[in-house]
């Protein structure tokens, strides 16, 4: 009777809209560069002791992600995204969903661990090497050899594939929003995966609210604190200081009116420029595609700005913060 009464409560969960799926994707996705930037000042700051977890993040964090989406996808079976935004990933199979009840079957189990987390391990690996194929492209440092032909050769094929898979998603996430589809996602959908609103998680037998009433009684010597308890809060406060981090970068993305500001003074002439007149700051070379950097007002090779931008996010001459959309070209005789 009480499997059968599981089957029906996630049977009977409401559908999730196109927000919250796509909200749990953007939370999901901001984890990464959130914890990169502390793992950034630690290093800066304790460059002895905390330099090496700079240089092998990609590790660190995959075994960081490794830990904590098994621990959701194995209690609560969801992601940790999924599960803060109240869903739960159930198998479409409805003979499947019966047989076991509010958990996912152990196979189910160990491939939405491997799409969670190794995929886009492999998929940051690959993007990055791609990256650092397509600079030298541009650079003009790929020969016509064979291995350099191949490498021009796997840079289109990977443009084209990740076009693909873009598609792939829109048409999916469409057929969601229509109501043809069951899962948002490809991945769900190969997996014969769908989310699902969440039932509400049992209460333990001493809560924080216990807690608080009994301190508030003055009942101190009744007051209990356990593990679970704790290891509750640390997930809680997992879950909202990543919603945190992804509000303010929502915050900062935002444009400041900046039509009822008065215009700030010219810059002082920097007498650096004259050193660098009509050529690159950083190569000392005459400029080969001229690019200017607005934030400063000087102009560099677009390869090396760039290239410059994108590992520091800082214009090389000011140091003033900037970003790799700001760049623009400039069309000289």
């Amino acid at each position: 009777m009480a499997v059968y009464a599981a089957h029906l409560t996630r049977t009977l969960q409401g559908k999730p809209t196109v927000f919250q799926v796509t909200a749990q994707e953007a939370l999901g996705a901001t984890v990464k560069p959130a914890l990169r930037k502390v793992v950034e000042f630690l290093a800066a700051t304790y460059p002895n002791k905390c330099g090496w977890c700079l240089h092998w993040y990609d590790e660190v964090y995959l075994l960081f992600d490794c830990c904590l989406q098994y621990y959701y996808i194995k209690h609560y079976a969801a992601s940790f995204a999924e599960s803060f935004y109240g869903l739960i990933r159930v198998p479409t199979s409805s003979s499947s969903e019966f047989s076991n009840g509010q958990q996912l079957p152990v196979y189910l189990e160990r491939a939405s661990l491997a799409l969670l987390v190794l995929v886009p391990y492999l998929k940051d690996r690959l993007e990055a090497i791609v990256e650092r194929w397509r600079e030298a492209d541009e650079d003009g440092r790929l020969g016509k050899s064979r291995s350099d032909t191949a490498r021009r050769a796997a840079i289109r094929v990977y443009a084209v594939a990740h076009t693909v898979w873009c598609c792939a998603r829109l048409v999916q996430l469409a057929r969601y929003a229509a109501g043809s589809a069951p899962a948002h996602a490809p991945a769900l959908a190969a997996l014969r995966l769908a989310l699902k609103d969440a039932p509400p998680r049992e209460q333990g037998e001493h809560t924080w609210g216990d807690l608080l009433r009994t301190v508030a009684t003055g009942q101190l010597g009744s007051a209990v604190v356990t593990f679970p308890m704790l290891g509750g809060l640390a997930l809680r406060c997992v879950e909202y200081g990543a919603f945190g981090v992804q509000f303010l970068r929502w915050w900062d993305a935002q444009a400041s009116p900046t039509q009822t500001l008065p215009a700030p003074p010219p810059p002082a002439r920097d007498e650096r420029a004259l050193r660098w007149k009509n050529k690159c700051p950083l190569c000392l070379q005459s400029w080969k595609i001229p690019t200017v950097l607005p934030v400063s007002g000087y102009i560099f090779c677009y390869i090396c700005i760039s290239r410059h931008v994108r590992a520091h996010s800082a214009c090389p001459v000011t140091r003033c913060p900037t970003t790799e959309h700001s760049l623009v070209r400039l069309y000289i005789d």
